[in-house]
């Protein structure tokens, strides 16, 4: 219980500073970059951890926007730049945890009414976790189609971030005043959450970019592994389908907060239980 309640805690000035270097490598080449270390600069010197290493491997295969619900809970500076692509990727996650969660809870509580043995209930779920990942990919692939190639001559082709003099230097390079400059970067500098909307304006070109196709497809396909990959443990074991079920059903109330989907998923795994509890014994 320690170790669980510790890697919830707020993170560490050093560790911040550690996780915002690691993720201004994943910004690379664009204005974000500076941003993260500007801000790193003001926490002291960075010290990563295990949750720190751990929330960057899973930045590099995610991406960054749909981890801030976790990033947000850990206190982490500078971050709320990414809420509106987090927002939309978080809607795409939680449609399929959804659909995870009724169908893995329907099959499971199913079988179990009609006394199939634990192995039924692990190949049902390795069918669900293959199977309708196909199909989540395949329908993700059509409803965000992929965007075209943008056709840039060579004299449009601007220096990157790298080639840049910091914040500073694209501030000024994007008309404000030297003076304005620097007195928004002090301001940041002193509160990070406060000011950075302020800089935000002034500077949109920190705004992340819409969501792209692949985007969708992490986080869609994030969402269905994580409700599905425990219950091909879980289900091994005779009653394991229950835990199977408490855990979409947690996975549902940490996504909606409400508990109306918890009620539903419920009802419907009672409904799957008992009908074919009945058709077992008739």
């Amino acid at each position: 219980m320690q170790a669980i309640k510790h890697w919830l805690t707020q993170l560490s000035p050093t560790e911040s500073a550690a996780l915002l270097r690691s993720l201004s490598d994943l910004e690379s080449g664009s204005p974000r970059q500076w941003l993260l270390l500007e801000i790193a600069a003001t926490l002291g010197p960075g010290k990563a951890s295990r949750r720190t290493q751990l929330i960057t491997f899973l930045a590099r295969g995610l991406g960054i926007a749909i981890l801030l619900p976790l990033l947000e809970s850990l206190r982490l500076p500078g971050v709320r730049i990414y809420r509106e692509p987090a927002a939309a990727l978080g809607q795409c996650a939680r449609q399929a945890i959804d659909d995870a969660a009724l169908l893995l809870a329907s099959f499971s509580a199913l079988l179990a009414g009609f006394d199939r043995l634990p192995a039924s209930r692990q190949f049902a779920a390795w069918l669900l976790l293959l199977i309708g990942g196909a199909i989540k990919y395949w329908r993700v692939r059509q409803r965000y189609p992929k965007p075209e190639p943008l056709e840039i001559s060579g004299e449009e082709i601007l220096p990157g971030a790298e080639a840049a003099l910091g914040l500073q230097g694209l501030l000024l390079a994007h008309g404000i005043a030297p003076r304005d400059a620097h007195a928004l970067l002090a301001r940041l500098r002193t509160d990070p959450q406060a000011h950075l909307p302020e800089l935000t304006a002034a500077l949109p070109a920190l705004q992340p970019p819409t969501p792209q196709r692949r985007d969708f497809l992490r986080a869609t396909l994030a969402g269905w592994c994580l409700t599905i990959l425990p219950a091909l443990w879980l289900n091994g074991w005779q009653w394991g389908w229950i835990g199977a079920v408490l855990w979409a059903a947690a996975l549902c109330w940490i996504a909606h907060r409400r508990k109306t989907f918890v009620l539903l998923l419920a009802a419907t795994t009672l409904a799957s239980f008992g009908l074919a509890r009945i058709a077992h014994i008739l």
